[in-house]
């Protein structure tokens, strides 16, 4: 049943990805997909709807780990591996290190995808991990948070000697801050965990299913730490977490608008215009010709009257709370600009040898004899989107549940614990 619920995720993934280029993400201020789903859920993921299908959900993940091979087996293989190592030289000679590497991944939490899967199949829903158009990755340490966006932190400076081409020796001061994450105790974790490290960055442009590989070293002293975590299957987040940031372009829903258009008084209207701008309008002219047209309101002064379709399918001047007026000016100036007015290319007598790549343009009334010839007012109806908009959701990725390494050989998943049993969809 749990590689069934898994198959099924995937294969909705395959199943969106031929339809993303007209779909989008929704912002949540036109649709709440999440009050669809238990808290647990909801408290495990960011959830958006779709624009065009209203049985796509997208998620992004609130909290990731160490991604797992075989999950499913009675024996996973984390993607992750440390032992420790004595360097014979630089400047933490004969001191114990540590080398780790691993992945991380956004999706390792199985058992909660496999939750937000059955949810959503229960009610006839399919889910698909949503599409980022930025990402911004961060390693990082805990500390206990004193001010908004500032942890508690105390610094002193170490010195370490350093020997010149020339044979000299000189005193290099470096700075060693200590964070805590309970006020109450001593400033014990210090900031400088890793002496080396490097690692992968979440991809922009892709979907927020991915891995994270790093490696790294730890500066000395923290090893018989490591040791313990690694026997016990403690959490790392005071030595290495992760957080990647994303921002998921979304769009509000297609809505529509309406408006009536007095031919004849819209081409006097734009006579008038155009002669205030001898006869010959540039494009940000002509901009502001729609938006004074767009605010108006009366088809009987300015040519068209504007009416929004509201959220309970009435019709009214006013439009519905988050829209964006630019869009609107847009979607009308899009369907009247070539019923009154002519494109003209500026012309500039061509000089020899000389290639000329600047192409200006004017606009200029057009004689519309259809148009002109009504003597009725015309309903035109228009669909427009108030606009797109950023939503930012983070991923946090924490290290937890690993046994072994070091002398112990392979690092494996601790099987006894029932948390982390759960989060690879296992009881």
């Amino acid at each position: 049943m749990k590689k069934a619920l898994l198959s099924a995720a995937v294969a909705a993934v395959s199943v969106v990805s031929s339809t993303q280029a007209v779909a989008a993400p929704m912002s949540p201020s036109s649709g709440n997909v999440a009050q669809y789903f238990s808290p647990i859920v909801q408290d495990a993921f960011t959830l958006l709807a779709d624009t065009d299908d209203p049985l796509l959900v997208y998620y992004i993940p609130r909290r990731g780990g160490v991604a797992v091979q075989y999950p499913l087996s009675t024996s996973p293989v984390p993607r992750f591996q440390l032992n420790a190592y004595t360097p014979f030289s630089g400047f933490f000679a004969y001191q114990e290190l540590t080398n780790l590497n691993g992945t991380l991944s956004t999706t390792s939490d199985l058992g909660m995808l496999q939750q937000l899967q059955s949810e959503a199949s229960a009610q006839g829903m399919y889910i698909t991990p949503a599409p980022a158009s930025k990402a911004k990755t961060r390693f990082l340490v805990a500390g206990y948070e004193v001010t908004t966006g500032r942890i508690d932190v105390a610094c002193t400076h170490e010195f370490i000697e350093v020997v010149t081409p020339s044979g000299a020796i000189r005193q290099v001061p470096v700075p060693k801050c200590f964070t805590r994450q309970d006020p109450t105790q001593p400033y014990d974790l210090d900031t400088n965990v890793m002496y080396r490290f490097t690692s992968t960055n979440a991809s922009s442009g892709s979907v927020v299913a991915q891995d994270i590989s790093f490696q790294a070293t730890t500066l000395p002293g923290w090893v018989n730490h490591l040791r313990f975590l690694m026997a016990t299957g403690g959490q790392w987040d005071h030595i290495l977490t992760a957080k990647i940031d994303w921002e998921i372009k979304t769009q509000d829903i297609n809505r529509q608008a309406r408006f009536y258009v007095n031919w004849q008084v819209l081409f006097e209207r734009a006579g008038i215009f155009a002669a205030y701008h001898a006869n010959s309008c540039v494009d940000t002219e002509v901009r502001t010709f729609f938006e004074q047209l767009v605010t108006c309101g009366a088809e009987n002064t300015c040519g068209l009257r504007l009416e929004y379709q509201q959220t309970n399918g009435t019709w009214g001047p006013l439009a519905p709370s988050g829209s964006n007026p630019a869009n609107m000016v847009t979607s009308v100036q899009r369907r009247l600009q070539d019923e009154l007015f002519n494109e003209v290319r500026k012309y500039t007598t061509p000089v020899p040898g000389q290639v000329l790549d600047q192409r200006t343009a004017a606009f200029t009334l057009r004689a519309n004899y259809d148009k002109l010839s009504l003597n009725k007012n015309e309903l035109i109806y228009v669909t427009y989107n108030p606009g797109v908009t950023n939503v930012s959701a983070a991923t946090t990725l924490n290290i937890s549940c690993l046994l072994g390494g070091f002398e112990q050989g392979s690092v494996t998943w601790n099987m006894y614990d029932a948390g982390c049993r759960a989060m690879l969809g296992q009881p």
